[in-house]
Formats: C-alpha cells, sequence, structure tokens
C-alpha cells in the first residue's frame, strides 16, 4: 500500500512535475530548507542556515529566489539578456537553473531533486577583489 501524503507535499511535487511542461504558470511553490555551505578557500567560514526557496514557472522560463542570510541569498532564472545567459538544467529526476554573468563570467546554479527534495547551489561571490565560489546543499520540506 503506499504512503499517504499530506495536501501540502502532494501540491509541491504535483508543482515539480509541472515544470518540465511549458506553458504560462506563476504559482510561487515556496520550500524551506536546512544548508550548509562553504567556500572552497574555506575562507571566510559561514555557518549552517535555513532557506526559503521561491520557484516560479513563468511561461517557458524558470524563476528561483533563495532567501536567508548573507552569502546564502540569490536569485536564478533561465532567461536571457544582454547583462546574463540563462540555462535550463530541468530533467527527469531534478529541477534547476543556472545563470552565468556575460561581463564577468560569475555564475548562480541551484538545483533541487525531485524524489528526495535534496538542494544543492552555488554561486561566485567578489571578496577583496577576487572572485570566490560558495556552495552549499541540504534537505527541503514543504514551506
Amino acid at each position: 500500500m503506499a504512503p499517504r501524503l499530506n495536501c501540502k507535499h502532494t501540491a509541491l511535487m504535483l508543482g515539480l512535475g509541472l515544470l518540465g511542461l511549458s506553458g504560462a504558470w506563476a504559482e510561487t511553490f515556496k520550500l524551506r530548507c536546512e544548508v550548509d555551505g562553504k567556500f572552497a578557500d574555506a575562507v571566510p567560514k559561514v555557518a549552517p542556515a535555513q532557506v526559503t526557496v521561491e520557484l516560479q514557472l513563468i511561461g517557458r522560463h524558470l524563476y528561483f529566489k533563495v532567501a536567508g542570510p548573507t552569502y546564502y541569498e540569490m536569485r536564478v532564472s533561465t532567461l536571457e539578456s544582454e547583462d546574463f545567459k540563462g540555462v535550463n538544467l530541468n530533467s527527469g529526476s531534478r529541477v534547476g537553473a543556472r545563470r552565468q554573468e556575460r561581463s564577468t563570467q560569475r555564475e548562480t546554479e541551484i538545483v533541487i531533486e525531485r524524489g528526495s527534495m535534496e538542494l544543492s547551489a552555488h554561486h561566485d561571490v567578489a571578496l577583496s577583489g577576487k572572485t570566490h565560489r560558495f556552495k552549499y546543499a541540504g534537505k527541503c520540506r514543504p514551506a
């Protein structure tokens, strides 16, 4: 017998499943995630945090907004512009997007595994005149 899911979880999984389809859909899905992040060179040290991920599909473009403490916050979309190159990272097992700033080549990426709701993300941050990559990952649940 299949496990019974609560309404919020069912709606979220249905929403994540729908993201593989195109269309005008602007409802915002929210996830709360417990994440742990670090810079590759370990400076500065960053404490684990709780973040909120908002996810929208508008037309054929994905939009992600991550709200949380410094370094964890980011915005990513698949939208192309003069300033940014967006890439859709959706597959049968995950939903995600990558954004690259054309002038600096700085990158921002977020991926959420559909089944396990595991989040992995990174973005390039300018610190002391250098670019450092901040990576984080964690488990999410419906908000």
